[in-house]
């Protein structure tokens, strides 16, 4: 009797023990996400005990080996530790335990990791761009939470699918410029491109989202629409040297009628350049001075007509003048 006392009172604290320590169970599901080099820790609450509030802190290990408290006493089933990883290359340890009524749980510890082994790149971005029956793809990498994406994984390329819209069969291209032109395009077709980063042998991003464009007429030119063409042009300038030729031809001939080599007399010159004495001619005629004259003659004895001298005389100068004039019986009077 004895021996079987003593086994249920061994059975009764071994039960009393297991539901003591299980009095705050451990979070379940316990997981790391890195999202282009941020880092966060992920977990689901105790299986069955949805119904009660639990709470829950989240510690760091990084080169130092010691645990850093990050995220303490929160109810959300994430810690985000982003912030506080101090490079992108070192190894790292989380771990998180649940809390209830001051009571705490076992710790769940992850295993030893690098954040660059393990993130995840979202996908790049996309634009298309088509001219002249030509399509060219720009490619912008995704932005980083820690550093640069080319100073992580250093040489990338990007591997290109592009396909006719609603077509199913894609052309494949792997190329490490971001400004790709795509080859062999139809003109006047939809083309659609889906873009991914390579960033090393085990690490490829997401793709991008689908991005369509309809590829533009060539502009190619036709081998004949050149020749005549240049044939046309030839002509033109032909013509246009003709036609300058002659007005500078033309214009040489009048500046000569105008302006001719030979030199008119200076006296015509002057002549030319005189004003003309229009305003002398306008002009009342200039006073005449009028001098009285009288005429004397003398009786001869010889009465017959005849012709003598007469002398005439000026009372304003007293000068005396000798004319030829027929004789007359009377005085005659001229002015």
């Amino acid at each position: 009797m004895s021996l079987i006392a003593f086994s249920r009172l061994s059975i009764v604290l071994l039960y009393i023990g297991f539901i003591s320590a299980e009095k705050v169970p451990v979070a379940e599901h316990v997981r790391v996400f890195s999202l282009d080099m941020g880092l966060q820790l992920m977990w689901d609450p105790p299986r069955n005990l949805t119904d009660r509030l639990w709470t829950y802190t989240a510690e760091l290990s990084g080169w130092t080996r010691d645990f850093e408290s990050v995220c303490m006493n929160i109810s959300s089933l994430s810690c985000d530790f982003t912030n506080h990883v101090s490079t992108s290359f070192g190894t790292y340890r989380l771990r998180v335990r649940t809390e209830l009524d001051g009571e705490t749980s076992a710790w769940v510890e992850t295993e030893e990791f690098a954040v660059d082994k393990i993130t995840n790149i979202s996908g790049p971005h996309v634009e298309l761009r088509s001219r002249k029956g030509q399509t060219e793809v720009h490619i912008t990498d995704p932005p980083m939470k820690k550093n640069h994406l080319r100073d992580v994984f250093g040489s990338i390329s990007y591997l290109i699918h592009y396909w006719k819209d609603g077509e199913v069969t894609k052309e494949e291209l792997i190329r490490e410029q971001n400004r790709i032109m795509l080859p062999s395009l139809e003109p006047l077709v939809s083309y659609c491109v889906q873009v991914a980063v390579l960033c090393s042998i085990n690490t490829t991003s997401d793709f991008s989202n689908v991005t369509c464009v309809t590829n533009t007429a060539s502009d190619e030119v036709e081998s004949w629409f050149i020749a005549v063409l240049l044939l046309v042009s030839f002509v033109v300038v032909s013509l246009a040297v003709i036609l300058i030729f002659l007005a500078v031809w033309y214009s040489y001939k009048v500046c000569r009628m105008i302006y001719p080599d030979a030199k008119l007399p200076e006296h015509l010159k002057q002549y030319l350049c005189e004003r003309p004495p229009s305003s002398k001619l306008l002009s009342a005629p200039p006073k005449e001075d009028v001098h009285e004259v009288r005429i004397l003659h003398e009786e001869t004895q010889n009465t017959q007509l005849a012709e003598r001298p007469i002398r005439a005389r000026d009372n304003r100068t007293d000068c005396w003048t000798t004319v030829d004039i027929k004789e007359r019986d009377e005085e005659q009077r001229l002015c």
